[in-house]
């Protein structure tokens, strides 16, 4: 419904408060195609939703795919007071809620001697303060239906582990960020600020095009927003201000941040203003006869790490490996070929970009075991590429990507739509038709982003000197 606020709008909001508004007053909303958005608010594939709920014994679904009507079909659940409704639809004039599962629990309400609570079914393993944002809403559309406001919300993940948390903790916080999107309903324009959320929203060329015609501070890399009204309140307002000061002047006119932030911020004013990257430190980087670079792929909404693909470099060649699990089930084997890969490669540096493989690489060690020689291998080899290059080089970007840097320094992709959350919906194509031509080009992906690493690698090697 157009003009509605609904529980996405609030993940929206707090990745791009002008997502909301360019949704509202442009026409029409930007639809993302449907996995795409389940992509970016943490949520999981049906199929996978499905078999979490399977021992639920008194489950009813809402099947009708008008709002009014599934809102409709969710009251008459409730009121018959059925234990498990997937699919609930909540209305309450122009909001609109969408919570996978109520849940029925004991109690008094105008329902009878039970009430509803809500769950989402996310793919994360710890709570996030959206999904609170959201079920505070549930709640609020609980409470005007069923006349009690549930005490708790709850979260479940991908292993069935269910996080309540307390309503009335997050209450405060919800009811301010739901009196701004609903001003910015109502026509208020957010303050413009570019964040790494922006590259989430369907308008993110927008916010890009205003932020760089206004040479706004936001986009600076991985700067806040407290920082940025700190040094406009001073009168610093654009990038070419900020790169003409020194830090003993922004000192003065912002005593209360930090020298060394405000000295890395203006070296980055400086790198955008002059389009050209600064060397601030040295990257120790270790020797080594046989380098590996790590990447996995990841189907998220699956919950299901199904490629582990590594580039081996020595003095004699470059060898691409591939660790492929065609369903969850082979995800086991997929990690055991991994591990004895690495039993034979103790004494290499392992280089991967970000934190997602130690995260990945800790959970399989877990679920499905790994022996002492490669578990030290890995505890001890494993090297964040990103962690290394934040205090050696400020690139003249406002996005620190692996895609970003690794153009910036001459690298591309064979796949022109190439990028993580494109890899996802080629998976699920695959996992669809099971086409040859789609797998090839998932590993060419993977194959590209350990090249992208490895060439990243020594670029850094080569220039992060001082």
């Amino acid at each position: 419904m157009h003009g509605s606020i609904t529980e996405k709008t609030f993940y929206q909001y707090l990745k791009c408060p002008n997502w909301v508004y360019f949704d509202t007053h442009s026409g029409e909303p930007r639809p993302h195609e449907v996995l795409m958005a389940k992509l970016q608010d943490d949520g999981l594939i049906e199929e996978k939703e499905r078999d979490l709920l399977s021992d639920k014994q008194d489950l009813v679904e809402v099947t009708a795919e008008d709002p009014e009507e599934a809102f409709k079909q969710t009251l008459a659940f409730m009121r018959e007071g059925r234990q498990t409704i997937y699919h609930g639809v909540l209305i309450d004039k122009h909001w609109v809620g969408h919570p996978d599962v109520l849940e029925k629990v004991e109690g008094r309400s105008r329902l009878g001697n039970f009430y509803y609570v809500a769950a989402d079914m996310k793919r994360s393993r710890f709570l996030r303060d959206e999904f609170k944002f959201q079920g505070c809403f549930y709640a609020e559309l609980l409470e005007s239906l069923q006349g009690v406001r549930p005490v708790q919300g709850y979260v479940v993940s991908p292993d069935n582990e269910t996080f309540p948390y307390l309503i009335e903790e997050f209450e405060a916080e919800y009811e301010l960020t739901l009196t701004e999107i609903e001003k910015i309903i109502s026509g208020a324009r957010p303050a413009h600020f570019m964040t790494s959320g922006c590259k989430q929203s369907p308008w993110q060329k927008e916010c890009k095009n205003e932020s760089e015609s206004c040479d706004d501070l936001s986009l600076l890399n991985r700067v806040w927003r407290e920082e940025v009204h700190r040094l406009a309140e001073a009168g610093v307002t654009t990038i070419a201000k900020l790169s003409l000061m020194s830090v003993t002047q922004l000192e003065s006119l912002a005593p209360d941040v930090s020298s060394s932030r405000l000295e890395m911020m203006r070296d980055q004013a400086i790198a955008l203003t002059e389009r050209r990257h600064i060397i601030r430190g040295t990257a120790h980087l270790p020797e080594a006869g046989t380098e590996l670079y790590f990447d996995i792929e990841s189907d998220p909404l699956r919950d299901f790490d199904y490629l582990f693909g590594v580039l081996e470099v020595s003095e004699k060649e470059e060898v691409y490996h591939s660790f492929f699990a065609e369903s969850p089930e082979k995800e086991g084997e997929m990690w055991a070929e991994f591990v004895h890969f690495i039993e034979r490669h103790i004494d290499s540096p392992i280089y991967h970009y970000g934190w997602f493989e130690e995260e990945v690489v800790r959970r399989f060690g877990a679920k499905y075991g790994i022996g002492e020689i490669a578990r030290e291998a890995l505890e001890t080899n494993m090297i964040d590429l990103l962690s290394i290059i934040r205090p050696t080089v400020i690139f003249p970007l406002s996005s620190y990507s692996l895609k970003d840097i690794a153009a910036y320094i001459g690298f591309s992709w064979r796949a022109e739509d190439a990028g993580g959350a494109n890899s996802v919906l080629w998976f699920e194509e695959w996992l669809q038709k099971k086409k040859p031509k789609v797998l090839q080009k998932i590993l060419e992906y993977n194959e590209d982003d350990v090249r992208a690493t490895y060439v990243l690698q020594r670029w850094v090697r080569e220039n992060a000197i001082l």
